[in-house]
């Protein structure tokens, strides 16, 4: 019989005070640190919720919302908002908190729906036994939040085997690719796999080389877009980080980014995600500026970033009636 656990008796908080080391030239946090924490916050709710190893197995989109300063704390705040045999949702809310003697108001910085998948010490899924329930009225639209979520991670799912067995080089302009070795260092909970939330602080850097590379401007990371993580990256592993061009705005660059984890010495080669994010590019004043080249695409990668757009800024309009949600559970 599943163990039966209340929406609001899962939430997990966490609160991180932003150094000078976490930030970039105009002193506000890096994106891959960003999501790297939210990540983290998500992964510790679903280990708890589930009493075992998990693994990331899919991600929302990611909205940054609003930049956070040195000196700024940031609160994080999970939610385990449903639950299937083998999986968990979470949902993951962060605001800044002005530093000291600052003043002001809380303010909303990224809001972002984690689909984990519960494993074993061998990686293999598992069932955890957890049925979650919203116990109060105000909880209930997570939990139809956490419905619509199964519907469209279904289509993510579905592409999950196709995408792990093509390692073939990514598609796009102007690329960057860099590498890396799995080691100690990039472990959290479960031994010998790297975890998900270190992999998406080098995501978002080889991303935002490549379009730094392109336009000659500092950036910054604005979103990433919902994906499926279809194969983990294990201790010994070279992981190859692929990323180019695939659209643009006046200010902004689309990026896809490809990962593939390598191990020529067991002959493993297995792609563990594809996604596309979003980089701002800044002018000297730190604010968002036209870019100084603009790439050329063909009709055909052309029709695909519009329809990326269109789906983005879809998601990004659902966000006002989330956060008045989320907010008022975290107490604000």
């Amino acid at each position: 019989m599943a163990r039966r656990l209340c929406l609001e008796s899962t939430r997990l908080e966490a609160v991180r005070l932003v150094y000078p080391r976490h930030a970039n030239r105009y002193g506000t946090l890096h994106g891959g640190v960003l999501s790297e924490w939210m990540l983290e916050t998500g992964s510790m709710a679903a280990v708890r919720a589930s009493g075992g190893y998990v693994v990331l197995g899919a991600i929302d989109y990611l909205f940054i919302l609003s930049p956070v300063r040195v000196g700024e704390m940031l609160s994080l705040y999970s939610w385990v908002i449903g639950a299937t045999r083998r999986t968990l949702d979470v949902l993951v809310y962060a605001e800044a908190q002005p530093g000291a003697g600052a003043g002001g108001e809380a303010r909303p910085v990224s809001l972002s729906l984690q689909t984990y998948v519960a494993v074993d010490e061998d990686v293999r899924p598992r069932p955890h036994g957890v049925a979650v329930e919203p116990c109060s009225l105000e909880a209930r639209p997570l939990a139809e939040l956490h419905g619509e979520w199964l519907g469209r991670r279904r289509g993510l799912i579905e592409e999950r085997r196709r995408l792990a067995a093509d390692t073939s080089p990514l598609d796009a302009l102007f690329k960057a690719t860099s590498y890396l070795f799995v080691g100690p260092e990039e472990e959290l909970a479960l031994p010998g796999v790297m975890d998900a939330s270190r992999l998406f602080r080098y995501i978002d850097e080889v991303g935002a080389v490549s379009a730094i590379k392109y336009t000659g401007m500092p950036v910054v990371t604005a979103s990433f877009d919902a994906a499926v993580f279809a194969s983990p990256a294990r201790m010994g592993d070279m992981v190859r980080m692929e990323a180019g061009l695939t659209g643009a705005g006046r200010t902004s660059l689309e990026v896809a980014i490809k990962i593939v984890a390598e191990n020529p010495v067991v002959g493993r080669e297995a792609t563990v995600a594809r996604l596309y994010a979003v980089y701002v590019a800044l002018g000297l004043d730190g604010r968002p500026a036209p870019l100084r080249r603009r790439p050329v695409f063909s009709p055909e990668r052309l029709r695909g970033y519009e329809e990326r757009k269109r789906m983005r800024e879809e998601r990004r309009r659902r966000l006002s009636e989330l956060l008045a949600l989320v907010r008022g559970l975290a107490g604000r």
